[in-house]
Parts: C-alpha cells; sequence; structure tokens
C-alpha cells in the first residue's frame, strides 16, 4: 500500500466506524448514505497527489471538496488548513479554522491551528483566547501552552509568559529546558532572585546547558556576589565557540577587579583583546585596570582607538598624574581635543561604571575629579566626567553646582542644560527642568529625545497638555516606532480624558517596547480603569506589580479596586 493511501486509511478510519462483521449488507453492498464518505476519500487521494507535484491552488480545490463532503473529520479539517497556512492563504485558513471549532468545538488542537492564524495575523487578542480554550479543553497539550508563550513574548507580555512557563515547569518537572526557558523570562523581567533558583535547577537537570553557567555568573554580578560570577563565568569560558563568549570574558574581568584581582582582570582583557572580538571599550576599560593596579607607566602606553579621543586621552593624562610627570596641560587641553564628550560618556563611561561597580569605579573617578578641581584645574572635560559619574551614582543634588559651573564657563550646550534637566526632575523641581529642556530645544529644535522628556513631564504633572501633545506628534514622526514616545503621548491623552486615543497608543507602545514595562502596565490599567473597565485595569495593574513591586502607587489601586 503506497504512503499516500496508508495516510488515507487512517485519517478516514479515525472519524467513522468499521461496518460490523455480523452484518453482511454492510459488508458488501454499502448503503448510498456511504457514497460522500467515498467520494471525499477520491477528493483526498487527488488532493495528496495535485500537493505532491506542487499544484497548490488545485490540491487546496481537493482538499475543500473533501472537507465539505466530511465536516466532522477533525483530520481532514487541519490538513485543509495547514495547506491554506501553507499557501499563506491565512484569510480562507481563518474563515475554515472558525468554521471548524463551532463544528468541533472539544478538539484542542484545532484551537490550536486558529490560535496561530490569528498569531500570523496580528490578531493578538484573539490568538490568545484560543490558544487559552485548547489548554482548557486538554490541559496536558504541550504545544497549547508552547503556543500561547510565543503570542505572550512577542507581545510583550511577559508576566503571563511567566505564569505559563511555571506551569509546564510543574508539568514537566524534570525538563531542563522548560527550568531554563522559566529562568531566561524571570531575568527579562528583571526578577534575579527568583531567576537564579530555576537556573540553577536546569543545570542540575542538564549540566550541558552551559548557557545556564553565563545567565548565573551575570546575576552574581549585577548583586555584588563576585566570588560567585567569577566561578560560574570561568566554567561557561571553558566551552568553546560560546555566543555570550565577549560578554562573559568582560563581564569575568570586571569581577577580578572588583575584589582587586587585577592580575586576573588584565589577563581576560588582554585575551579580549587579541581577539576579533576586541571593542573600543575594551582598551579603555584595560586603561582603567592598569590605573587601579597601580601600573601608570603601562596605562600611559596605551593608544585607544579614534573613537574615544577624549576619554582616552583623560586616562593617559590620569596615568601622567599617577607616574609624577607633569599633568596640569594634559588636562587642559582636554577641551580641544576634537570630539564629543557627551557621546562618549554616554557610549563607554557609563558602560564602565556598571561593569566594574558604582561603588568602586564610581567613587574611584569622583575622587580622581574632585581631586583635579580642588587643585585648580579648570576643564569643560573634567567638569562634564565628574557631573556624569555623580548622576550615575544618584547625587543628584551634587551634580547641579558642577553643571551650572559649566554653563557659566562655557556658555550653553546641550549636554550640560540635558543633565541638569535630568537632576532637577529627578529632585522633583519641575520649573527648573522645563527651562533647561526648553534651552536644549534652542540649541537642537529637532530633538525627539528632548521633546519626549518635556512633553512627558507635562503630561504627569498635568500641564500645558495642548503644548505636550505638539511636542510629542513631532517627536514621533521622526521617530514613529518609539515606545517610550508612544506610550507619552497616549498618557497625553490620558490626562486629557480620551480613553480611546490613549489606549490606542498605549497598546502600541507596549508592542514597540524593548521588553515588558511596569510603567507602560501601570498606564494601560489607569487608562481602562477611565473606560470603566475594572477588571482589565486590575490585570494590568497586577502585570505592573509582578514587574517591579517597588513602582508607587500600583499596590495601592490593586487594593482599592479588588472586589
Amino acid at each position: 500500500m503506497s504512503c499516500a493511501l496508508l495516510a488515507a486509511v487512517l485519517i478516514f478510519s479515525c472519524v467513522h466506524h468499521r461496518p460490523r462483521l455480523g452484518n453482511p449488507v454492510t459488508q458488501f453492498d454499502p448503503p448510498r448514505k456511504s457514497r460522500p464518505r467515498a467520494e471525499a476519500f477520491s477528493h483526498f487521494l487527488a488532493a495528496t497527489m495535485l500537493e505532491r507535484r506542487g499544484a497548490m491552488d488545485q490540491a487546496i480545490a481537493e482538499m475543500r471538496a473533501a472537507a465539505d463532503l466530511q465536516p466532522d473529520s477533525s483530520s481532514l479539517t487541519l490538513r485543509l488548513i495547514r495547506a491554506y497556512v501553507r499557501n499563506q492563504d491565512y484569510d480562507n485558513a481563518r474563515g475554515m479554522a472558525e468554521r471548524a471549532v463551532t463544528q468541533i468545538p472539544d478538539n484542542a488542537n484545532l484551537w490550536i491551528v486558529l490560535g496561530e492564524i490569528y498569531h500570523q495575523l496580528n490578531d493578538y487578542d484573539k490568538a490568545v483566547e484560543a490558544f487559552q480554550k485548547a489548554i482548557e479543553i486538554d490541559p496536558e497539550n504541550v504545544l497549547g501552552y508552547g503556543a500561547l508563550v510565543s503570542v505572550q513574548e512577542k507581545t510583550n507580555d511577559l508576566v503571563a509568559a511567566l505564569d505559563i512557563y511555571q506551569r509546564l515547569a510543574q508539568m514537566t518537572p524534570k525538563s531542563a529546558g522548560v527550568h531554563f526557558q522559566l529562568g531566561l523570562c524571570l531575568v527579562r523581567i528583571n526578577d534575579n532572585e527568583n531567576a537564579l533558583p530555576s537556573l540553577e535547577r536546569a543545570l542540575e537537570l542538564n549540566p550541558n546547558l552551559i548557557r545556564a553557567h553565563y545567565l548565573i555568573g551575570a546575576i552574581h554580578l549585577e548583586k555584588g556576589d563576585n566570588e560567585k560570577a567569577v566561578d560560574h563565568l570561568e566554567q561557561y569560558l571553558q566551552q568553546s565557540n560560546l555566543p555570550d563568549a565577549e560578554q562573559a570574558r568582560e563581564q569575568l574581568a570586571a569581577a577580578f577587579a572588583r575584589m582587586g584581582r587585577y592580575d586576573e582582570s588584565l589577563e581576560q582583557l588582554d585575551l579580549l583583546l587579541e581577539s576579533s572580538a576586541a571593542k573600543t571599550r575594551h582598551h579603555l576599560e584595560r586603561m582603567y585596570v592598569l590605573l587601579r593596579a597601580g601600573r601608570a607607566p603601562r596605562a600611559l602606553e596605551v593608544v585607544p582607538p579614534d573613537d574615544t579621543p577624549i576619554l582616552g586621552a583623560f586616562f593617559r593624562a590620569l596615568a601622567r598624574k599617577k607616574i609624577g610627570e607633569p599633568y596640569q596641560a594634559a588636562f587642559t587641553a582636554l577641551d580641544t581635543i576634537d570630539g564629543n564628550v557627551d557621546e562618549e560618556t554616554s557610549s563607554f563611561l557609563n558602560e564602565l561604571l556598571y561593569l566594574y561597580s558604582d561603588n568602586d569605579a564610581g567613587k574611584f573617578l569622583v575622587g580622581e575629579l574632585t581631586a583635579l578641581r580642588d587643585k585648580g584645574i579648570r576643564s569643560n572635560v573634567v567638569d562634564m566626567l565628574l557631573a556624569r559619574t555623580l548622576i550615575n551614582l544618584e547625587r543628584y543634588e551634587e551634580a547641579i553646582p558642577v553643571l551650572e559651573g559649566v554653563l557659566e564657563h562655557d556658555g550653553p550646550q546641550h549636554a550640560a542644560h540635558f543633565d541638569l534637566a535630568t537632576c532637577y526632575e529627578l529632585l522633583q523641581k519641575v520649573p527648573e527642568a522645563e527651562t533647561h529642556l526648553k534651552a536644549c530645544l534652542e540649541i537642537k529644535s529637532d530633538d525627539p529625545e528632548i521633546m519626549n522628556f518635556l512633553g512627558y513631564m507635562y503630561a504627569v504633572n498635568k500641564m500645558k497638555l495642548d503644548e505636550a501633545e505638539k511636542l510629542l506628534t513631532r517627536a514621533l514622526e521622526l521617530d514613529p516606532n518609539n515606545g517610550y514616545y508612544l506610550d507619552s503621548l497616549g498618557w497625553i491623552y490620558y490626562q486629557m480624558g480620551n480613553a480611546d486615543k490613549a489606549l490606542d497608543f498605549l497598546k502600541k507602545a507596549v508592542l514597540a517596547a524593548e521588553s515588558d514595562d511596569a510603567e507602560l502596565r501601570d498606564h494601560l490599567g489607569d487608562i481602562y480603569l477611565l473606560k470603566g473597565d475594572t477588571e482589565k485595569a486590575l490585570a494590568e495593574w497586577r502585570r505592573a506589580n509582578r514587574l517591579n513591586p517597588k513602582l508607587e502607587g500600583v499596590a495601592d489601586k490593586i487594593q482599592q479596586h479588588v472586589k
């Protein structure tokens, strides 16, 4: 029997009962009502042959004829729907699947296929409903959970995805892959405390799941558990052809430096610089570690890449100071270098402070920069580096006089005004922040980041909403898919009382965001409440609370509106 014939027999036998042996009429002379089955069988065979020849349109027509003759055959219906999908005819696939679930409502696989079609058509709400229906029908159907997670991750609903991973972990407690995905999802929502046991369990179940070592090491580094970070990162780097080798080696160097093990830190940085993965920041990190290790002469020998002229020259000048050479002129000359201190600090200094710890690298740099100023060195670069470092350390009130001094000595400049606006806004001094943001726009009239900053600040404080709307409309013209800008405009419409427009922009913002975001979910909850949908509001506030339990006001809103 050919494969096609065998498949046909299997498909039809799963739906129709065999005739009883004691009935000779049924055996040898089928009644007229069985003819549709025979006709359907003929159409199915024709479809199979046409599909093999690549004649998909004709194959689908034959399959449709077979399905019309046998509407209660779930296998045949699924085959037709999948043929439509392969042919990218999603409209017909959807119509057929919607008809099928009304005719055979208790078939979980049909609901999964319908959900997949909705997913392809970007109708995410209906896709989620279909997958949830499949799980309700068959709670043990892992395909339904997997499909639901796929939609939730695509729509940035990581809290819902997390719930599914937790259920899967209960259903398949010995699946290393499920525990790993659960840990990864927890990392993505910044719940590292709960991610650790899941990743450790995955590694226990499958010691070859080496990427778990990398994630565990990165979590320990962020927590400041440097010895544990070293242990896991070293185990990860024992393997070859690793996707995160560069990041792991850089983090390992940082962990060693934080513990004062500078030789081992430099060894890792040297390996990075000798590899094809070498980046500009690795040169700067090596200069920093050499200075911390008391090897200023070696730091002075380093010539960083051309894209860090200012920071490279700064570290070299600091090396001169450390070895007792004349250094004042080297620092004042920083202001004459053709470069952009704003871009360099944003790209490189912030990363160095994160990796090598604000408490360690941050305090070291603040000490060195403050000492230079105390020596009477007047340099725009020195002042901006000090201000940026203080902001990273959340010492905003100390950064303000430094930045005001920059404006007094060097005149208006975008970076200083922006940093002052940041400090004042974080200190809840709105008029002062507004002054500096408007000064930024005078320098760069089409800067969407500043438009968003100012417009969102207006929205949060329920002031100048018409101006805020204009600012965000223009920002989105310049950067249409920016999730933060979409959120800001949505929040402006919320403050105006326009719930429908607000909801439209917030939904777009959630999809455009880099990851699930507590503040966006909080905003969505408030908008649903404005629309009178308390149930959906609570769902979004609970998501926000799971993403960030410290987000102000969310827990109170949940408590207030729970019936």
